[in-house]
């Protein structure tokens, strides 16, 4: 291939990752795979200028803006397209430091000076999905997704299930549109998955893509469940209102009850806005969101203004990109677990090795289909990272490093554990071990039941539930309940201190939430969501039981594969025995769901360390408050509730002068605004 063709294979490759990323919301190939082909791309450009075509990459935002790409987004989004009253751009890149020097000689040229250093606002890069919210004489008008720059979606309806976003401002312009990334925490990216893993449905690649996909959901009330955030960090323009710099107005932006990254800091000249940088590499670990990198701009509007803009970026503002930290190591094994619907799940077995601080040696595989494409023989070196800097995984196969006589992995056609032959689920591309009296899943089952986000018996930990079900005690969740003192002092390592310890936490584990129950009973499709959302729609266990497939099916937001898993689960007759037998023992069967209150409403929560009842249960509780719970402290949080070995959370608040509460503090709050 020649240059020049390599030049239009580029351009082509480019702008169909630009599709996929843009409008579908599912890139083929990692963001620094993507950043190799587009400096590729520059350096071709700047050696051929004359080679330059008029679709480039590098000359459009996004994607083409001809008529053809129009009517592509018109054909391919289920939303209608809205034209912003000012064009969305995107960012240009700094790899280094290098860059970020030649960032401001750039500036200094432009401007006409020399070795002159200026100042910057330098801002946390979110990985989310840029959004523009218009106002027209102080009401919210309508939200859209930047699409190809000039036309977006028009996900209002969608927007507006997110909290925290204005709906009417006061003294602003005839014409207004504020920008902001909408972005989804990892905490709720891993719940979302979990769900997923429950369903069956294919899981979010990372959480920029979670947060896309959620936005972009024809139905609001599914947008709504996925507790997606977003922050706010510019405006379409700023005319006419009485802000001359991007500090100031990030501060406005707070004013007027927007939401922005508290991760913002005034600098002068490269050299700091590089230390800033640094410093976010160091913090990110501890963000609560997936971020790629920082944007450094010039803090001045009027010099803003005087830099302008290339055909696709401005030139006062750069991204500086984070590192990606990517390893080799040896796949020394693939493992087939049996979870506890069947489902067989692989599990790479890798050499140990330092993925962003942590050490992997584990990474999930998904189903045959993920093990086949990346062609996967034992004893190769793979690379790995972490998707969205949460969940190990394995990028690629270096294959020139494949070990001679490998061979590639065969998925098994019979369960490892008992044997039964495997069947392959039509819809998806996972496998089960359909035979009901598989002891792995049996295990499972009882695994799940005792887990954290269900009946919470921690001290019954794996090690002890191994004992008791290979030694028949324990055969089904409520072979729990009829274990007492002397059972389990004949236990290895079980000694009268934890076994009253255990017995306690069984007995307390009667009086969870009937939501938990449902959801420790391990039905097919139902993950903690969905079985708040049964709770919510009726009284008692027995009510749920009675209810028809009809009845099921009507639930808002249940769908009809749900329904119809949870009307046979439990119509099935060891199912109806087990529940009759967790009856007798005294288990909650009574709905204890509460409407939404208002006594906190308005008011913005963060937790932060060991409270004395599990997190999810107090931030439930503060959001049927009406209380908005957040997963970061910024001057706009009310409260930061602080349990034992709190953080850098803490600390954040103190620095900001944020009030912090403890569990007593919190209890006389509630019962203050209760009064009132």
């Amino acid at each position: 291939m020649s240059t020049h063709e390599r030049y239009l294979s580029l351009v082509n490759e480019i702008q169909e990752h630009n599709r996929r990323y843009y409008l579908e919301d599912n890139p083929s190939i990692p963001d620094a795979e993507y950043d190799l082909l587009m400096r590729e791309l520059r350096a071709l450009e700047e050696q051929h200028p004359e080679w330059i075509a008029k679709n480039s990459p590098t000359q459009t935002v996004g994607t083409d803006t001809d008529n053809e790409l129009d009517d592509a987004l018109l054909a391919r989004s289920p939303f209608a397209p809205i034209q912003h009253l000012n064009r969305m751009t995107s960012l240009d890149n700094a790899f280094d430091d290098a860059d970020l020097q030649s960032f401001e000689e750039r500036i200094n040229r432009v401007l006409g000076t020399a070795n002159q250093s200026y100042a910057y606002t330098c801002e946390l890069k979110i990985d989310g999905l840029s959004i523009n919210v218009y106002y027209h004489h102080g009401q919210l008008t309508w939200a859209a997704t930047r699409g190809n720059g000039v036309i977006g979606e028009d996900v209002t309806a969608n927007l507006l299930t997110i909290p925290g976003i204005p709906r009417k401002l006061e003294g602003v312009p005839e014409h207004l549109e504020v920008r902001g990334e909408v972005f989804m925490t990892k905490e709720e990216f891993l719940r979302l998955n979990a769900d997923a893993e429950e369903m069956g449905t294919t899981v979010f690649k990372n959480p920029r893509n979670a947060a896309a996909g959620s936005l972009r959901q024809k139905d609001p009330t599914v947008t709504a469940s996925r507790k997606l955030q977003v922050n706010f960090y510019a405006l379409g323009s700023t005319e006419g209102l009485p802000i001359q710099t991007q500090s100031d107005l990030l501060q406005w932006l707070q004013d007027h009850g927007f939401q922005t990254n508290p991760y913002s800091k005034r600098v002068q000249g490269w050299h700091e806005a590089a230390e800033y940088h640094r410093e976010m590499i160091q913090e990110r670990p501890n963000f609560p969101v997936d971020a790629d990198g920082s944007v450094v701009k010039v803090d001045r509007f009027d010099l803003q203004n005087e830099l302008g803009f290339t055909s696709r970026a401005p030139r006062w503002a750069i991204a500086y990109k984070f590192p990606v930290e990517e390893a080799r190591t040896v796949l020394q094994d693939i493992q087939i677990n049996v979870g506890r619907t069947g489902k067989l799940a692989p599990l790479a077995v890798l050499d140990p090795v330092d993925v962003e601080g942590s050490t992997v040696a584990r990474a999930t595989l998904h189903n045959e289909d993920f093990i086949r494409d990346l062609d996967l023989h034992i004893g190769d070196t793979v690379v790995v990272r972490k998707a969205g800097g949460v969940i190990p995984e394995i990028v690629r196969v270096v294959k020139e490093l494949r070990p001679e006589g490998a061979v590639p992995f065969r998925f098994p056609t019979h369960c490892p554990v008992c044997g039964h032959e495997v069947t392959r689920d039509p819809e998806n591309a996972d496998t089960y071990c359909v035979n009901p009296e598989c002891p792995s899943q049996a295990y499972q089952r009882i695994l799940h039941f005792i887990h954290k986000g269900a009946m919470d018996i921690a001290g019954m930990g794996e090690k002890t539930l191994e004992q008791l079900v290979n030694a028949g005690t324990v055969t089904n969740v409520a072979d729990l309940y009829a274990l007492n003192m002397e059972t389990l002092l004949k236990l290895e390592r079980m000694g009268e201190k934890n076994a009253t310890k255990l017995l306690q936490q069984l007995e307390e584990s009667k009086s969870r939430p009937m939501a938990r129950l449902i959801f420790g009973l391990g039905i097919r499709y139902v993950g903690a969501r969905n079985a708040e959302l049964l709770e919510k729609h009726f009284p008692s266990l027995d009510a749920l039981l009675a209810a028809s497939e009809q009845d099921l099916c009507n639930i808002p937001g249940l769908g009809d594969r749900i329904a119809e898993s949870v009307y046979h689960a439990l119509q099935d007759q060891n199912m109806r025995d087990l529940i009759e037998r967790l009856r007798g023992f005294g288990l909650n069967f009574q709905s204890t769901f509460e409407a939404a209150g208002e006594e906190l409403a308005g008011l913005s929560f963060v937790i932060t360390g060991t409270l004395t009842r599990p997190r999810d249960e107090v931030k439930k509780r503060l959001e049927r408050l009406g209380a908005r719970v957040t997963g970061s402290v910024t001057k706009k949080t009310d409260y930061v509730l602080a349990g034992e070995e709190a953080g850098s959370k803490l600390d954040k608040a103190r620095e900001l002068g944020v009030k912090v509460l403890d569990e007593t503090a919190l209890e006389a709050l509630i019962a203050e605004k209760t009064a009132k």
